[in-house]
């Protein structure tokens, strides 16, 4: 996964997808309540002009010298997809520029072939969630992060911002992805593990005694209405991983603090994770439990005990079709 800017390190690489959220999906998102603050707009780019047209490079224009109190957001061309809410991955293009100078020291291509991956974390640093937040899919908005705040003036020697510089940034939103599972409820089957959810979203397991189950088992706790996930995609999902009867997690998504990105594959996942993506679809909220010979089989891994059965609570988001 990409990322545009995080603590004041640019980073470039290549991402080339393509697909978005059905529009009844959009509907759901734009009925959430906001998870980080909304863009603020300001006159510190009152001077910046770009083109209109997303099918077009920005070709961005300003007053050397931007320079402001706080974070400033411009719409250019507002989308007509559905709003940013944060803690949301985004897909987009992109054009960087020192706010000191008025040159641009990093850019994508606006051809699709260099997408960039960036994840709206509420709180982040320099904080793109809070940018924004209120902004529709589909929009080209232009960003003023004042040299404190990109990077805590220090300068990026590496790309000749001084310390002074401010830093501009012209986004292309292409498509966003869920920031939780959105659907229909759905109806906890018995045999499986009772599933409670923290404030942030990690999930929590209780079993009962009973044994473990021999075969597959899927629930949807939600049942999303998005995209159906296909082999080869490109799938953005939370996910917690648990072994049957265990108190802890072997590894969750959740607990590293952003969703995971997957190209689903038959060679490149166990067999029962793999089984039980093919067919969701965007918005599912999935409990499934993989007996060992779907799993890791008579072979321990890490802190899994050979012949575990495995319990997985997973969150679809997002898939790409390759």
């Amino acid at each position: 996964m990409r990322k545009l800017l995080s603590f004041s390190l640019i980073v470039a690489a290549a991402v080339a997808l393509t697909g978005c959220a059905p529009a009844s999906q959009a509907d759901l998102v734009s009925g959430l309540k906001p998870i980080c603050k909304t863009f603020t707009t300001g006159h510190a780019l009152d001077s910046l002009t770009a083109n209109s047209d997303l099918k077009k490079l920005p070709d961005t224009k300003f007053t050397p010298g931007l320079t402001s109190s706080a974070v400033e957001t411009k719409v250019i061309t507002e989308g007509k997809g559905s709003k940013l809410v944060g803690n949301q991955l985004i897909y987009m293009e992109y054009e960087g520029l020192n706010g000191g100078t008025g040159k641009v020291f990093q850019s994508s291509k606006h051809d699709g072939t260099d997408t960039v991956v960036q994840y709206l974390k509420k709180d982040s640093q320099p904080n793109f969630c809070d940018a924004l937040t209120g902004i529709p899919v589909g929009s080209r908005v232009a960003i003023l992060f004042p040299a404190k705040i990109a990077h805590a003036g220090n300068g990026i020697p590496s790309l000749n911002v001084g310390k002074s510089d401010s830093l501009v940034f012209v986004l292309d939103i292409k498509s966003a992805a869920l920031p939780y599972a959105l659907g229909t409820a759905g109806s906890p089957q018995s045999g499986f593990p009772a599933i409670v959810f923290a404030t942030d979203g990690t999930p929590g397991f209780t079993f009962s005694k009973s044994a473990a189950p021999t075969t597959l088992k899927t629930e949807k706790l939600i049942a999303g209405n998005g995209d159906t996930v296909k082999d080869g995609d490109t799938v953005t999902l939370n996910y917690s991983g648990i072994v049957y009867g265990g108190k802890s997690t072997f590894d969750s998504s959740w607990a590293k603090g952003q969703p995971a990105q997957f190209t689903l594959t038959k060679t490149s996942m166990i067999k029962g994770f793999y089984q039980t993506m093919m067919g969701a679809k965007v918005g599912d909220r999935i409990v499934t439990i993989i007996p060992p010979k779907l799993g890791y089989g008579d072979a321990a891994t890490g802190s899994i005990p050979a012949n575990s059965t495995l319990v997985f609570v997973i969150d679809i988001l997002d898939t790409k079709h390759q």
